[in-house]
Formats: structure tokens, C-alpha cells, sequence
């Protein structure tokens, strides 16, 4: 091995403390079936960054590279406050890598995991679903589609402000797509309908009701369909049968303390026909918020100060604990 932290190979030493680039590689902060997350550190800027690179086992595999490039075209698109922003991108001895932000905090599905009931007082789970909607509309209006609003792949702050990361499998509105003819991608607990039934014709919609899965849990405590309450076949399978014909539980149902306005809201995000949804995540949001203040909460209940914000999930470290840094993101296999 050199000292610039290559093998002789010509492919990274995906090690801790090796250089990649500029960058110096701490800790991997996840990895799935495509790529790996590391935590590094930018000598340069004098700061920390996510650093993604395709998974060593698949550089050789037909079309990873092309894929990669996509998300980081597509990512490169994207300027906005709640979108995890990408810094630089390079490429190595045939490895592709791409420098993002490093959001000090957690994942929303590491909050839910230790929140009481695995659920979120209502002005917080507000707060969160209207970032996150803000980014996606303005995604949408850039010609991206996400494709896999989850829990994981929103990413929040020590004041609890959500971004939203992972375009994996964005799409951009108009391109040839490099996954096969028909084929559905995407989280089954998660999956619009009509990306599951005819994938190759889906539009902004699906992400409309994606979010509404991801708010309808974090009310909730569980997503709008679980494997366990469905039986039969397997978990992808049956949850994606009940997407497409099941009609879930009000949330209200499920917890009597969501207001009747909030829950018909989420469930006109969550209907069959994506003509009977809202038509955009601008309107999801907006009729949230009309639902909101028909219960006379106002707008600083929804915004909350990050000291109250923090008491009233109960689940947030005291004051004054050291910080621990997460980035969740999932990539698809």
C-alpha cells in the first residue's frame, strides 16, 4: 500500500484514517447494497462531511457507475435548506465518490425507535412533515421525483429541523430510467400504489403519498400497513398487496388524540387514485396546517422552540450531553 492510501490494485483502502482525495475517511455511518457512508473529515474546509462511494463489490457490476452518476446529477439539481446538500464530487481508481453535508443529530427512524409508542406529539411530528414537504415540492418543481420517502432518509438536526437525503432512486422527470421496464422500486411500507402497480407511470403523486405513510407513523407509531396484522405471503409482498387494495385505519382510530381534521388530511394523502390526493406536497402541506389551526393551535405550536421541541418528545439526551453524529442514508440494493 501506498501513502496516499490506495492499494497497488488501483482501488480504494476504504480504511479508517486513508486519504480519499482531499478527505480523510473516520468511521462508516452506514452502508447498504450499493454504497457506503463514511464520516470524514475535509482538511481543506476544516469541517466534516459524509462521504458516499459505490460499495466495493459492485464497482464491476453493468450500469452501478451509470446509476451513481445519475443520483449525482440529479442530487446537483437540488439547492435547498432541507435537502442535504452535495459539496463535491470526484472519482478515484475507478471508484466514484460524493461529498455531502454532515447533519449533526439523527435519523427520524432512530427518534421513533426511542420515542415513547414509537410516535411524535403532534407539533413536532407537524414540524418535521412540513420540512420535509417543502423540500419535495421544491424537488418536484426541479423535475425530481424521490421515490423512497422513509423514516431513515429524513435526517434531523439538534433542533430537530428535518432534511431530507438519499436520491438513489430519484428520478428526473423525463429520463430514461436505468431500472427495467415495470419494474416497482422503492420501501414496501412506503410504496404509492401506482408505483407499485405501473411504476413506469408515476409523477410527483407518489411522493405525496409516501409522506403521508412517514406522517401517519409518526402520529401513529407504526406505517399505514404492517406484515404482521396482514399473514400470508411475504412481508414485501403482502405489504405491497395491501397499498394497492387495503384501505388502512384512520389514524384517529389508532390514536384517539389526533385531531379528526389531521387524520382526514393524511388519509386523502394516502387514497388509491392519485387524483383524489393532494395535488402536490405544497397542498399537503397547506391543508395540514388549515387542519391545524381549525383545532386553534397556532402557528408557534407547530414551530416550537428547540428547548420545548426536545422536552416534549421525552426522548432527546439532556442539555449539555456530548453530540453524537448520524447519517442514516439507505441506499438501494
Amino acid at each position: 500500500m501506498n501513502r496516499s492510501g490506495y492499494r497497488h490494485t488501483g482501488r480504494l483502502a476504504l480504511s479508517k484514517g486513508q486519504a480519499c482525495g482531499r478527505y480523510v475517511l473516520e468511521q462508516v455511518l452506514g452502508n447498504g447494497g450499493m454504497g457506503v457512508v463514511w464520516k470524514a473529515w475535509d482538511p481543506k474546509a476544516k469541517r466534516h462531511v459524509a462521504l458516499k462511494v459505490v460499495a466495493e463489490g459492485l464497482l464491476a457490476e453493468p450500469g452501478i457507475g451509470a446509476r451513481f452518476q445519475d443520483e449525482v446529477r440529479r442530487h446537483a439539481r437540488l439547492n435547498h435548506p432541507r435537502i442535504v446538500a452535495l459539496l463535491d464530487t470526484f472519482s478515484l481508481h475507478d471508484q466514484q465518490c460524493m461529498v455531502m453535508s454532515l447533519i449533526q443529530g439523527e435519523s427520524l427512524e432512530t427518534l421513533l425507535e426511542r420515542s415513547p409508542h414509537h410516535s411524535l406529539p403532534l407539533d413536532v411530528a407537524l414540524q418535521i412533515m412540513t420540512d420535509v414537504l417543502a423540500a419535495l415540492d421544491y424537488a418536484h418543481r426541479h423535475g425530481i421525483l424521490h421515490r423512497d420517502v422513509k423514516p431513515p432518509n429524513i435526517l434531523l438536526d439538534s433542533a430537530q429541523h428535518a432534511y431530507l437525503a438519499d436520491f438513489g432512486i430519484s428520478l428526473a422527470i423525463g429520463e430514461a430510467r436505468l431500472t427495467r421496464a415495470g419494474v416497482a422500486v422503492g420501501t414496501a411500507e412506503y410504496m404509492s400504489p401506482e408505483q407499485i402497480r405501473t411504476p413506469e407511470q408515476i409523477d410527483h403523486r407518489t411522493d405525496v403519498y409516501s409522506s403521508g405513510c412517514v406522517l401517519y407513523e409518526m402520529l401513529t407509531g407504526r406505517p399505514p400497513f404492517i406484515h404482521s396484522e396482514l399473514g400470508g405471503t411475504t412481508a414485501d409482498i403482502a405489504l405491497r398487496s395491501a397499498h394497492v387494495n387495503r384501505v388502512p385505519v384512520h389514524p384517529d382510530q389508532l390514536q384517539p388524540s389526533i385531531p379528526v381534521d389531521i387524520s382526514g388530511v393524511i388519509m386523502s394523502a394516502l387514497n388509491k387514485d392519485p387524483n383524489q390526493r393532494p395535488q402536490g406536497c405544497a397542498e399537503f402541506s397547506r391543508l395540514l396546517l388549515a387542519a391545524r389551526d381549525s383545532q386553534g393551535m397556532s402557528q408557534n405550536s407547530v414551530e416550537v422552540r428547540p428547548s420545548l421541541r426536545l422536552a416534549a418528545s421525552g426522548a432527546f439526551l439532556a442539555a449539555g450531553a456530548a453530540a453524537f453524529i448520524y447519517v442514516l442514508y439507505r441506499v438501494i440494493s
